[in-house]
């Protein structure tokens, strides 16, 4: 049976859209509840024969909800305090109507549902390169924050959109920062539009030739190298495994950015079928500001593709 996640799908664009003021000061005023994922008793008995499989899923269950709480509780300084529930008790309360003192942040996998067959495997042992390409076959996640509403549904007030399915520790805080960031200059800028982040890029983008860019290995085709790219990047550049740039976010290393590669727009209701729009943003460990952007111009079957070629790469650094 598939862990279904309370509330509905949040648009994959909604990361470039802005949050209404009035939203975002509602969720200030509210406690945030952190939707966490709990052991599903189907899995566990299916499992059961195999006791190294049942324990990684126990694990990952765990590690999961870890990741996410260490996100939240060191980035989103925002509201009345942070709780934690299942997505199932979540998905109870908002129906019957007693989440009114709540703003929700919901995770889910685009097509609405969280495998637990999934989590094992993903997050039972070292989320490493192989890891994150198996996530990344299966679509694409979304983190959003959500507002109850009184005919016991929810309401999106912004969302997050990942380059994969099950988030890492990186992703986990590249999402949470983002939203609290964006959240910030909605209140305290005026008239404030996130506006594909132009405000970041121009104040940090000349930052952007002083650090170095972690490119992730898989991020290279065998139709581009890292010469390839030097040829259009004159600046520090390091192609790298995905644990080294997960590694830097999470000490918020200062003097590294990281390329996602996520989509913005998808023209089907499921990650696996055609119409997935994509955009690069060079983004920087600390504090996830947007350094630079790209836009690939084209579209994907299947899955978010990671590749990144001197087109993009050319674009990163504004003149």
């Amino acid at each position: 049976m598939l862990l279904v996640q309370a509330g509905l799908v949040a648009p994959v664009f909604a990361q470039f859209n802005t949050p209404e003021k009035m939203d975002v000061n509602a969720v200030k005023g509210k406690v945030l509840l952190v939707e966490t994922q709990e052991e599903v008793t189907r899995t566990l008995m299916d499992l059961r024969s195999k006791p190294e499989a049942q324990q990684a899923y126990k694990d990952g269950v765990a590690n999961f909800n870890q990741m996410m709480k260490d996100a939240v509780e060191k980035y989103f300084k925002w509201g009345k305090g942070v709780e934690y529930m299942p997505a199932l008790t979540v998905e109870k309360l908002v129906r019957d109507g007693k989440a009114s003192k709540y703003a929700i942040l919901h995770y889910t996998v685009q097509g609405s549902y969280v495998n637990p067959a999934d989590i094992g495997p993903i997050y039972g042992g070292k989320y490493n390169d192989s890891i994150r390409a198996m996530s990344q076959d299966k679509g694409f996640g979304v983190i959003a924050v959500q507002l109850p509403t009184s005919d016991k549904k929810t309401k999106e007030v912004y969302s997050v959109s990942l380059p994969v399915a099950y988030p890492s520790g990186a992703d986990m805080v590249f999402a949470i920062q983002t939203i609290h960031n964006v959240f910030a200059k909605t209140i305290k800028v005026k008239e404030y539009k996130v506006n594909d982040f132009r405000d970041d890029i121009t104040k940090y983008n000349k930052k952007l030739k002083k650090i170095t860019l972690m490119i992730d290995k898989e991020q290279l085709t065998s139709k581009t190298t890292i010469a390839d790219l030097r040829k259009d990047y004159n600046f520090p550049i390091e192609v790298v495994d995905y644990d080294k740039i997960n590694d830097a976010v999470l000490q918020q290393d200062s003097e590294k950015a990281y390329v996602l590669v996520i989509p913005v727009k998808s023209n089907a209701a499921n990650s696996g079928s055609v119409g997935t729009t994509l955009r690069h943003l060079v983004v920087n460990c600390k504090e996830s500001h947007i350094m630079g952007s790209a836009k690939p111009g084209r579209m994907h079957e299947g899955r978010v593709a990671p590749d990144i070629t001197r087109k993009e790469i050319k674009d990163y650094i504004e003149d």
